[in-house]
């Protein structure tokens, strides 16, 4: 399988989400809920909602880069959101590089690493965007003290898979994930929160990280 091959580059490299914009990347769905109320935790159904727009544009991106043939897209695509409408509340929900990985192409966990790695970095690739690859990503602390401030931003990064990786109070935030348009959604769906709830809008910056990091990111944080 080819792949785009990209340099990694320290965390300060990485470009927030709101000044430079994914050219393909699915924004948080506009319209489809109203703004929260100060201290509401999103509902399930619009994060739900949230990561099946993310799922079809990652599959129709896969198929544009060669990485995914025309049948598997529609096939995969069909299964992903099926899955999603039937996925148990409250549980994180598979993102679609993983659900790919596992249940559309049934692969053994020994090649997940490097195979969800090459299609992270060909998304970035495509996506147009600078987001920093972060191959030391789970060396970073767990803001413990941030989530319990914001339990709606906790609740976000829990159920999309985008833990934050680094803040400055309520400044900037760095999220991670292993699809960068996931942890960019993600990233704008805090941002709205915390703008919500300080009525300052922070800055935010978007990584990607491979999946053996992203697990142990994901149970330090929220413990599964």
């Amino acid at each position: 399988m080819s792949h785009a091959t990209l340099h990694e580059a320290p965390v300060s490299a990485a470009v927030p989400a709101s000044a430079n914009a994914a050219h393909h990347a699915p924004a948080a769905i506009p319209g489809s809920e109203p703004a929260p109320e100060q201290g509401r935790i999103p509902t399930t159904d619009l994060l739900r909602r949230q990561m099946a727009h993310c799922g079809e544009y990652t599959y129709q991106a896969l198929n544009k880069i060669g990485k995914l043939s025309p049948e598997d897209t529609g096939r995969i695509t069909q299964q992903y959101l099926k899955y999603l409408a039937s996925a148990e509340k409250g549980k994180p929900f598979l993102d679609a590089l993983q659900y790919l990985y596992f249940e559309g192409w049934k692969l053994p966990e020994i090649d997940a690493r490097d195979t969800i790695l090459r299609l992270t970095k060909s998304l970035i690739a495509y996506s147009k965007t600078k987001i920093t690859h972060l191959s030391f990503a789970q060396q970073t602390d767990t803001p413990i003290e941030f989530y319990n401030a914001f339990p709606a931003v906790s609740e976000i990064s829990r159920l999309l898979g985008a833990p934050v990786i680094q803040i400055n109070e309520k400044d900037f935030f760095t999220v991670t994930g292993v699809n960068p348009f996931t942890a960019t959604a993600a990233a704008r769906l805090i941002t709205n929160e915390i703008q919500q709830e300080t009525g300052r809008k922070p800055f935010c910056f978007v990584t990607t990280t491979d999946l053996a990091a992203w697990k142990y990111l994901h149970g330090r944080h929220f413990g599964a």
